[in-house]
């Protein structure tokens, strides 16, 4: 596991986002990206390459979403914050909100990665729901 500086977290998303080649995972309970163009416009622009979904908790995590050409899925009671592609995946306690919050961003390596999957698969893809905006 490698830490990276809270000041580089959405950076390291973005460039997350932008360096998968076939498909990238957010889960993120609360959002508003408003003020977040490059974050927004990288997974607007991965979407037209790869597979982007987005995940977000049922009936709170939309704010700032509009516009968002991936789909967008809700899923009750979510809480947990991962951000995966084929390649890498972070994990962190800060939401997508575009606020000051000092927020632990971890870049997560080996048998660590496939741990991650395995949660996201078992937990939050079996319970989510598409979103219609």
């Amino acid at each position: 596991m490698k830490i990276i500086q809270s000041e580089n977290g959405i950076k390291s998303i973005t460039e997350l986002i932008q360096n998968a080649k076939s498909y990238a995972v957010i889960v993120s309970p609360f959002n508003d990206l408003t003020g977040w163009d490059e974050l927004k416009d990288a997974i607007n622009e991965a979407v037209k390459k790869i597979e982007v979904e987005y995940y977000v908790r049922k009936d709170e995590g939309r704010k700032g979403l509009n516009g968002m050409d991936a789909p967008v899925f809700e899923v009750p009671m979510l809480h947990a914050k991962l951000f995966f592609s084929e390649s890498e995946a972070i994990i962190s306690s800060g939401n997508l909100t575009n606020r000051p919050d000092l927020n632990l961003f971890c870049r997560l390596e080996g048998d660590e990665y496939g741990a991650i999957v395995n949660f996201f698969k078992q937990y939050v893809q079996s319970g989510a729901k598409v979103l219609k905006f």
